[in-house]
């Protein structure tokens, strides 16, 4: 039976999508030509895309949903290019992804193409799940590795707004109100959560399961943080291809400076977060904490003055 041998769960907007493409070249690693598949956070409980939420294939092709629509726009969307590029495994792989019957053989079924290689895929919403569902997960992979990759959750929650503004879903970026709506948001709050994504994992898994990475070292030494990544999978580093890639950025968004009064929001609301962050996995944690303090010592200061 076809087995997944690692996921990596988030966090969004901590280069998942760097990690997908250069994991994507070693060639004793195998990840879907899709990068998200969104099979266990599929539940419309939870806010995420969940164009996977319908069983039976009428409803999906038919149905007048919110997520049945966004189904029929990825699905035609993926199928064209793979189709004009002529691409006939990733056209067998893509009909297979949006034309199966959703369940645990449908999914180990999308793996199958990888026997031979160590085989995952990335979804940075599966750091939003809820313990039932990973315990689910932990049923079906005993054995599986998972890598989280944190984000100064300040960086992580702005960058996410430019993100925002970028696709045009903000039309002003510096009204404090909005973003506090957004940021505050139940989909962004969860996403900034580690310390309870951290908690749910280690539960239902080993903390040898688990690997904690930072996005921080994405910029500073992009190769070692990928080949600790590979050690952690039990690949052999040795094999990496040495790309441009591991120093290409992407999904960049557009550049703006944080406002003061939103950057001392964000220390506000995440700071009480840091220090239980710091104590758990330490690292670029600690020198998080330090940031978050400052800002809010020099906004006290300010204040007094």
């Amino acid at each position: 039976m076809t087995t997944v041998d690692f996921l990596g769960i988030g966090a969004q907007k901590a280069a998942t999508t760097w990690l997908w493409r250069n994991l994507r070249q070693h060639p004793d690693v195998w990840l879907p030509p899709r990068k998200e598949l969104h099979y266990f956070d599929r539940s419309v409980t939870y806010p995420s895309p969940s164009h996977l939420a319908s069983t039976r294939l009428p409803r999906r092709l038919f149905g007048r949903e919110k997520h049945n629509a966004r189904f029929r726009r990825l699905f035609a969307r993926e199928l064209g290019g793979a189709l004009y590029h002529r691409d006939w495994p990733r056209v067998r792989w893509t009909l297979r992804y949006y034309l199966g019957r959703y369940d645990d053989c449908w999914y180990r079924s999308l793996f199958v193409a990888g026997e031979g290689k160590v085989k995952g895929e990335i979804t940075p919403s599966y750091s939003i799940l809820e313990e039932t569902d990973v315990a689910h997960i932990a049923d079906l992979f005993p054995d599986l590795k998972v890598i989280l990759i944190l984000r100064n959750p300040i960086e992580r929650a702005w960058s996410h707004v430019r993100f925002a503004w970028t696709k045009a879903r903000f039309d002003v970026i510096d009204d404090l109100e909005r973003v506090e709506g957004f940021i505050d948001a139940p989909d962004q709050s969860l996403r900034s959560d580690y310390v309870r994504t951290i908690g749910i994992w280690t539960r239902c898994f080993s903390p040898q399961q688990l690997h904690i990475g930072f996005y921080d070292h994405v910029l500073q030494r992009p190769r070692q943080l990928i080949l600790d990544i590979l050690q952690f999978l039990g690949v052999d580093g040795a094999r990496l291809p040495d790309s441009e890639m591991l120093r290409r950025r992407v999904n960049v968004s557009r550049g703006m400076e944080i406002p003061p009064e939103i950057q001392v929001y964000l220390a506000q609301k995440y700071h009480p977060q840091l220090e239980q962050l710091s104590d758990l996995v330490g690292g670029c944690a600690v020198n998080w904490l330090q940031a978050a303090g400052e800002i809010l010592q020099a906004d006290a200061q300010h204040f007094q003055a």
